[in-house]
């Protein structure tokens, strides 16, 4: 029971995570909740690199390949952020975490891995989720729900991004891995929230520190995936994480007052059933 503890406390504070983060975009736009949120993280992930491991700097070999999979990685929180405020917590977190999908896609193309019949089964599971949070009725036509297309863009680079960190979690190990791609997303987040020539607000006490708080869920998120991965595996950590969106549509129906149809929260569940099936 204690080894998949580690599990389960990534499953509520991931799950619970966007839910501060949504209510401080309440007062700050996207650009600067990201600067905030990202500024705490940075300084977090140094401290836990710092008391877990050794530091280790890639090689130079790696860093242009390192480069890369930042820009995929902080391009795709962009998109989140955006589809989170435009289409609400919920139903952002349901479509963005079916980023497995874009994972294995990349796998099979680009290191052979082959699919057995109930991970078959899952992609199209999945993919029914995805169309079913995606579009809504309108009239007698379906259209994509506001906010979906950068929620559809997040899958793709979350999906991108956790396919290309394999080597440098390699070389590094974890908690290197982390600490270096962590810290390279928020310099370029800066200089995209710079570039955008956005007003930095540091007066709005009440949301800073909602995003620390979130900073703190992902962080100790991040560590107790790792630490549950050395004890119980990839397979099993990722089915026991699967339902993170779950967790997030009902905090979000508490708190934010956001509510779903019925179709969707029916979407939500045959993803989560899709994304368990994926690690069988």
């Amino acid at each position: 029971m204690f080894q998949v503890l580690y599990a389960l406390i990534s499953l509520f504070v991931w799950g619970s995570e966007g839910i501060f983060d949504k209510k401080a975009l309440n007062k700050l736009n996207i650009y600067n909740a990201l600067v905030l949120r990202y500024s705490a993280v940075f300084f977090l992930v140094i401290f836990a690199a710092i008391i877990f491991t050794e530091i280790k700097f890639p090689s130079i070999q790696l860093i242009p390949y390192f480069l890369f999979t930042c820009f995929i990685g902080s391009t795709a929180i962009i998109f989140f952020f955006k589809a989170m405020n435009q289409a609400g917590v919920s139903l952002a977190t349901a479509i963005a975490k079916n980023y497995f999908l874009i994972t294995i896609i990349i796998s099979i193309i680009f290191f052979q891995e082959t699919l057995s019949w109930n991970q078959w089964i899952a992609v199209i599971l999945i993919l029914s989720a995805i169309f079913l949070l995606a579009f809504d009725k309108k009239e007698k036509n379906f259209g994509l729900s506001k906010g979906v297309v950068f929620a559809l863009l997040t899958v793709v680079g979350w999906g991108a991004y956790f396919a290309l960190i394999k080597p440098i979690v390699l070389e590094l190990n974890p908690f290197n891995a982390s600490l270096f791609l962590e810290s390279t997303i928020f310099f370029m987040i800066l200089i995209y929230a710079l570039a955008t020539k956005k007003e930095l607000k540091l007066n709005e006490k009440k949301s800073n520190l909602l995003l620390i708080v979130s900073a703190v869920l992902l962080v100790i998120g991040s560590i107790a995936y790792n630490y549950s991965i050395s004890l119980i595996g990839a397979s099993l950590t990722a089915i026991l994480v699967a339902p993170t969106p779950i967790i997030t549509s009902t905090l979000a129906r508490i708190f934010l007052k956001e509510k779903l149809s019925k179709t969707k929260y029916i979407a939500i569940l045959v993803s989560v059933i899709g994304l368990t099936l994926l690690f069988f």
